[in-house]
């Protein structure tokens, strides 16, 4: 051990480590309260039929992320690389290295155009009356428009006077779809740019890259700040939203599970991939965080904090339905018809919820600071996964360059996201969000990745990292939940999705046109893609039979610390190793 700390503590100074343990702590706080959660798992849920999506979300939650969570954490902080050079240990799963980052930039090129559309109801909230309080605005169409102050005779008279013709739009409905995202009929109706999204969305950018361009070890404030102010607003938002009128009905829609959604695909499908969407399992980012713990801090502490996110990301969801209730109190209409749902769930709920506070300026700017702030954590974390995997494989241009190339970064995700802030954006983003950073493409790189993990480099070994690291003897019972149950539960639900695979439909519910369709299965081919291919490349590369080759990866396996390259040669001069397995371990 001494000798792999002697050889590495350059190299550490060069990565960065935090500074202690609650540095770390802090960060996994911040990332698992990120944007997925206050943003994505609402309207999932919505989606889905509230408590049978719960239900679904639960049982994969136990079964599958947290031992690959965990998994994750350690592998990163044993071997001190990111989501691609890990995979030295076992070279012939270094695809899902590549799938990872791949998983990663999906959600990159989108997650500044959300933060955007946070900022913008966040200046929009400086006005002495909302702009999604009234009717009376230029975007509104006053023959479909309420309030939510009306009384019932008022609806009731609008929708004899409609007859069926039109629907009947709350105010914050038609801010939302006219104002904020001007959004067009279809994808095909690119219509234009929306050139305040497009100035937030630049502005986002900059923020992220002077988050980082230090480090994300030095942003030790920043990463505090995004931990800890979330949960105080949330707590708030919930107190107020539960003492709205319909309400309960709201809570309810949540909490009981309609069985017949069950034998739903998708409702497995979203909730299988949002557990791993939730606590970032499949993108390369825990891994990356985890790489910059010292050698011997206690990762598995994890485990009771993985708990205590879940809860919680369950418990912030009760804000969102008590206003859906309340919603559907005002409209007359049932919370399945009360909203389009969509990614803009929370857009529209939320903002119901401000104008009901005392001081609603004050609290509506807090609330989208909040989900500015979020958001921009689980940016920088990704981004952090990312540029972590590629500047351990090219340290001499990423790492010694960092600066430049990582403004480049920035530069070339600002622009693939520009379609996104157009008309058709929303369409665009449901499109990356629905193929190529979820779903079936998400659901195959964490197969693959378990899979390499836990019978490439082996269960045993895992268990002997910790062992190294922290003397924690743990259970064999953890033998059988990496190698069996966690890829057994992943690869069902990966066969379900196939077996029943519906296409992602746009916002009003209708199937995307073909081409859209063809684009979005490329996407997803450029997440899966890398881990077959490097893996016929790597086997094609080696010398020998592929019995041959599973011998050196089993010899490479055994040796720990697997990061010491020094014990590594000495074992190959020792005579221990195939003379192959260093174009193996190269």
């Amino acid at each position: 051990m001494s000798a792999s700390h002697a050889s590495d503590d350059s190299e550490s100074l060069d990565r960065g480590q935090w500074s202690g343990k609650f540095d770390f702590l802090m960060s996994m706080i911040a990332y698992a309260v990120g944007l997925g959660n206050i943003w994505r798992f609402p309207y999932l849920c919505f989606k889905n039929g509230g408590g049978a999506f719960l239900v679904v979300y639960g049982i994969f939650f136990a079964l599958g992320a947290v031992p690959i969570f965990v998994m994750e954490v350690t592998i990163g902080q044993y071997v001190q690389r990111g989501a691609m050079e890990v995979w030295t240990m076992c070279p012939l799963f270094k695809g899902v290295g590549i799938g990872n980052v791949m998983i990663s930039f999906m959600c990159i090129a989108y997650f500044c155009v959300i933060i955007s559309w946070a900022m913008y109801y966040m200046l929009s909230s400086f006005n002495a009356t909302f702009p999604w309080e009234t009717c009376d605005n230029w975007w509104n169409d006053k023959a479909t428009c309420l309030t939510g102050n009306e009384n019932a005779s008022v609806v009731r008279q609008m929708m004899i006077a409609l007859n069926g013709t039109a629907n009947i739009e709350t105010s914050v409905e038609q801010f939302w779809e006219r104002r904020v995202l001007m959004q067009s009929n279809s994808i095909a109706d690119f219509g234009g740019i929306q050139w305040e999204l497009f100035a937030l969305t630049l502005f986002s950018w900059v923020l992220v890259y002077f988050a980082l361009w230090k480090g994300i070890t030095q942003a030790r404030k920043f990463v505090y700040f995004c931990a800890l102010f979330p949960y105080f607003l949330l707590a708030i938002l919930l107190i107020r939203g539960l003492t709205l009128p319909g309400a309960f009905e709201g809570v309810k829609y949540y909490l009981m599970p309609n069985l017949t959604a069950l034998t739903h695909a998708t409702v497995w499908k979203d909730a299988g991939t949002q557990v791993f969407y939730s606590y970032g399992v499949g993108f390369g980012a825990l891994i990356a965080l985890g790489s910059h713990n010292k050698f011997n801090h206690n990762c598995f502490r994890l485990v009771s904090d993985v708990i205590k996110y879940f809860l919680k990301n369950i418990r912030s969801c009760f804000a969102v339905f008590s206003v859906l209730g309340y919603m559907s109190h005002k409209t007359l209409k049932p919370i399945g018809d009360i909203v389009k749902g969509g990614v803009g769930l929370a857009f529209q709920a939320y903002p119901e919820v401000a104008t009901k506070l005392p001081g609603k300026q004050f609290w509506s700017v807090l609330f989208f600071l909040m989900i500015t702030i979020i958001g921009l954590d689980s940016q920088v974390c990704m981004l952090e996964g990312l540029f972590t995997a590629i500047e351990d494989v090219y340290p001499s241009v990423f790492r010694k360059y960092k600066k430049i190339s990582l403004l480049v970064t920035c530069i070339t995700f600002f622009i693939i996201g520009i379609p996104m802030v157009s008309y058709a954006g929303t369409y665009w983003l449901t499109l990356f969000d629905g193929y190529g950073a979820s779903g079936i493409a998400l659901l195959f790189v964490v197969i693959c990745e378990v899979v390499g993990l836990s019978w490439g480099f082996g269960a045993d070994n895992v268990r002997g990292a910790l062992k190294t690291m922290i003397n924690l003897n743990l259970s064999i019972v953890w033998n059988y939940i990496w190698k069996y149950n966690a890829p057994m539960v992943t690869t069902m639900l990966l066969i379900f999705c196939i077996w029943q695979y519906t296409p992602e439909k746009t916002l009003t519910g209708e199937d995307y046109p073909r081409w859209a369709q063809i684009f979005g299965f490329f996407l997803a081919s450029c997440s899966m893609g890398g881990i077959p291919l490097y893996a016929v490349y790597y086997l094609c590369k080696c010398k020998g039979t592929l019995r041959e080759v599973n011998f050196i990866i089993q010899q490479l396996n055994f040796l720990l610390p697997l990061y010491d390259v020094e014990l590594i040669e000495a074992g190959r001069n020792n005579g221990k190793l195939h003379e192959s397995g260093r174009e193996i371990y190269r």
